[in-house]
């Protein structure tokens, strides 16, 4: 896409889609520092509506965190891809988050700060999944689409809900038990799902998306 196809983004470089990365060693924090650095300087994209600062995404070891569970893209305006975000994880977060960081939420699901809190008080039961948006954007922020919930019951629940499905049975169980009470309604998409390092135990997708 040319620069005059863009003009609402005028300050945006024209880049490869995926641009080559430098020689040395790739870390999510190396990763994070030149795309901030990029974005901050003379040639840097930014967005219309922003605060147009970056970078708060490198401070107490947040990179660190979130690397064993992340794939780092280079483009500094696509979204870097998290899964299995568990309890240990997200208490740590939750202890360097400032409250604007944890009031985000995806489609109408419960806030970040609401899904933390949730999977600190019942790990083993609840994984989180979703995307950041890294120090190379003015929006930058962590957003949960979705949880994997623990739930040991055969329900039936259907793709579009036919009549018999028994999916608001395991939102109940979500909302009540595990605490993910802050959604502003339920979530897009449920189904079970497989998880091959636990074969025996019954695992759920809720999605917002």
């Amino acid at each position: 896409m040319t620069h005059s196809t863009r003009s609402s983004h005028p300050r945006r470089r024209t880049t490869p889609r995926h641009p080559v990365s430098p020689p040395g060693p790739r870390t999510l924090r190396a990763t994070w520092e030149r795309q901030a650095a990029e974005a901050g300087g003379p040639g840097g994209f930014h967005h219309l509506h922003g605060p147009h600062t970056h970078g708060w995404l490198l401070a107490d070891a947040v990179p660190e965190l979130l690397e064993p569970i992340v794939h780092a893209d280079d483009d500094p305006l696509e979204p870097t891809f998290f899964a299995h975000l568990d309890a240990p994880v997200a208490e740590a977060l939750l202890t360097r988050f400032a409250p604007a960081h944890l009031v985000h939420r995806s489609n109408g699901s419960p806030t970040l700060g609401n899904q933390l809190r949730a999977t600190v008080a019942h790990p083993g039961e609840i994984t989180l999944h979703g995307f950041v948006l890294g120090p190379g954007r003015c929006d930058e922020r962590i957003v949960s689409e979705g949880a994997l919930v623990r739930f040991e019951a055969d329900l039936l629940v259907t793709e579009h809900h036919a009549p018999g499905c028994e999916c608001e049975l395991l939102w109940a169980y979500a909302v009540d038990e595990l605490g993910l009470d802050d959604a502003e309604h339920a979530p897009h998409r449920i189904h079970r799902i497989h998880r091959a390092e636990a074969p025996d135990e019954t695992w759920w997708r809720l999605l917002w998306a």
